[in-house]
């Protein structure tokens, strides 16, 4: 698959498409081009790797508790980014450049924004499932987030919402069934 540049399309067109169920994949379109592509490297695992026309990156969470991600350029020990993990916002940090907050914007929907240090909206994500599952997601882009660092933060926070969502999924198939469609349970007699 050929990637384009980012800076070469519309943007105000991207979604996200998942292309692989195991390991996950997904791309991100733009019309029919391919600006980007995010893939977990084995499933079950935490380590993706995002790749565009001008580069690739591996994205790396760690941590329980205090769960954060890693950022690095492919092959380069140094972290670029970092994002740590809170209830409510959630910051990442750009080693050389601004933070951001990645939030929902409310319990009943499952979108995102990416806020900058100025209170600007700088992206809306929304996830999109088909039969319960993570099929893919649209993208705002703000018409002011022109600058180079775009594309990682989109790669970056659909990640973080895609990593949110298996574990979400995963909880859900560990609590039991409640209410009139619950199997029934046996118990011995005491």
């Amino acid at each position: 698959m050929d990637l384009v540049p980012f800076a070469s399309v519309d943007r105000t067109a991207l979604r996200w498409l998942r292309t692989a169920e195991s390991p996950a994949g997904f791309s991100l379109l733009s019309g029919d081009a391919t600006v980007a592509s995010l893939a977990w490297n084995a499933r079950g695992g935490s380590l993706a790797t995002a790749a565009t026309a001008d580069g690739a990156w591996t994205f790396k969470r760690a941590g329980f508790l205090a769960p954060t991600i890693t950022v690095r350029l492919r092959d380069q020990p140094q972290p670029l980014a970092k994002v740590t993990a809170h209830l409510r916002s959630h910051e990442i940090r750009l080693r050389e450049g601004p933070s951001y907050r990645l939030q929902h914007v409310s319990h009943i929907l499952p979108s995102w924004k990416l806020v900058s240090e100025r209170d600007e909206e700088v992206l809306h994500i929304e996830p999109a499932a088909e039969h319960g599952s993570l099929r893919g997601g649209a993208v705002v882009v703000s018409s002011q987030s022109d600058s180079s660092e775009t594309l990682l933060l989109i790669a970056l926070c659909w990640y973080f919402i895609v990593l949110a969502w298996f574990e979400d999924e995963l909880v859900e198939a560990l609590v039991p069934f409640e209410g009139p469609d619950a199997p029934v349970r046996l118990e011995w007699p005491t």
